[in-house]
């Protein structure tokens, strides 16, 4: 008998949860999960229609913050994330960060990649490859961002994001109270023309108490993504040789590996919804309060959308959910996608210990974002 999660929470850090995941889609693509109280969604088609229903909103429509937010520093920035909104605010704004995103010349990205990543060492252990996940996309994202160097600001966000986070405890959200005052700071100091996107985002998104949110949100979204993003393609690489070889010939297939690197493993395994009004999907009658848990990760493995979907293919046709769908899809998939190019690239120029990085069996504790942690893998490997 296979060796599956209990849930579709724990399959976020399972070593393989692909087996899983096929067989709710096979058996229960939408069900009603007593243990979680929630419905769970893992087909392609179901999870789509769910993204796109209009009674389905990113937060209850009665706790529009989270309980344990309330009352701190926290709220504030929370309740101006676009991507935690719905209605006429997230309709005004969401197209405006869109744009400012879109805009971006793939030069300057590919500048302040190169400035970031020339500082990383040409070899690196694992516990110094799982600070440089985090580190090298936050420092591409601040730079683009028109921030200046800050030794703090890697900690601060290490802070708030733990402080956000579902498994937060009441001493998480004390420290991520604390940082993001700092944080906040940082981006209310720049002057509007700081780089041509924070310039776009300044001439789009008011007022400055939403840009400075969502600026912040920026390097929210790019801390847990990338990491998760970068963490997967470099391990799918170093459990398989041949993948190497094949970029060592063909480096220009970099991006359709890192693209079929997402869709086999997700760096974000799931999202939710929650009904504002009732709503019939895919047969079921689902009641306004209840919440719905897209397993993203799943329906890129969906056969009905992608034939013979555990097989990495360098050319397919991609649909993959990684990034969400319709009107909350990510609006920086691309900018991501290319920062993680320029990370693996320098990894192919240096010497990795791959036999070690291969040895990965751990994942940071998460709910929905699947974020390998190689230190002890390194350290496995040079135990005799």
């Amino acid at each position: 008998m296979r060796d599956f999660p209990s849930d579709p929470l724990a399959a976020v850090t399972h070593p393989d949860p692909a087996p899983y995941y096929q067989q709710l889609q096979a058996t229960r693509p939408l069900y009603f999960d007593r243990a979680l109280q929630l419905w769970v969604a893992s087909s392609a088609s179901v999870v789509e229609a769910v993204l796109a229903h209009p009674a389905c909103r990113v937060r209850p429509t009665l706790q529009p913050l989270p309980a344990a937010l309330r009352d701190t520093p926290l709220a504030g920035v929370f309740g101006r994330l676009i991507r935690m909104s719905d209605g006429e605010y997230h309709a005004r704004l969401k197209p405006a960060l869109a744009t400012a995103l879109a805009v971006l010349p793939p030069p300057s990205v590919d500048d302040c990649c190169a400035q970031v990543l020339a500082t990383m060492p040409a070899r690196l252990d694992g516990a110094a490859l799982d600070d440089w996940l985090f580190a090298a996309p936050l420092q591409i994202m601040a730079r683009l961002l028109g921030l200046p160097p800050d030794a703090d600001r890697l900690a601060l966000m290490r802070d708030f994001v733990a402080a956000l986070s579902p498994l937060a405890t009441a001493a998480d959200i004390a420290r991520g109270s604390v940082a993001v005052t700092p944080l906040l700071a940082q981006f209310a100091a720049l002057p509007a023309a700081a780089s041509p996107l924070h310039a776009a985002l300044a001439s789009r998104i008011t007022p400055p108490a939403s840009l400075h949110a969502n600026a912040l949100g920026l390097l929210l979204q790019t801390w847990d993504a990338s990491a998760g993003l970068i963490g997967n393609v470099l391990y799918r690489l170093a459990v398989d040789a041949g993948l190497r070889e094949v970029l060592r010939q063909q480096p220009a297939w970099l991006d359709d590996g890192i693209a079929e690197s997402q869709r086999l493993d997700a760096a974000i395994h799931n999202t939710r919804r929650y009904l504002a009004a009732d709503a019939d999907i895919a047969g079921h009658t689902l009641r306004a309060g209840d919440g719905v848990l897209l397993l993203l990760a799943a329906a890129n493995l969906d056969p009905a959308r992608h034939p013979q979907p555990l097989r990495f293919e360098w050319q397919r046709e991609r649909q993959e959910l990684g990034f969400g769908a319709a009107t909350h899809r990510c609006p920086g998939s691309r900018l991501a996608l290319s920062i993680a190019r320029q990370f693996v690239q320098q990894c192919l120029l240096g010497a990795p210990d791959w036999p070690a990085l291969a040895r990965s069996h751990r994942f940071r504790a998460s709910l929905n974002a699947r974020i390998r942690l190689f230190a002890d893998a390194a350290a496995a490997g040079s135990t005799p």
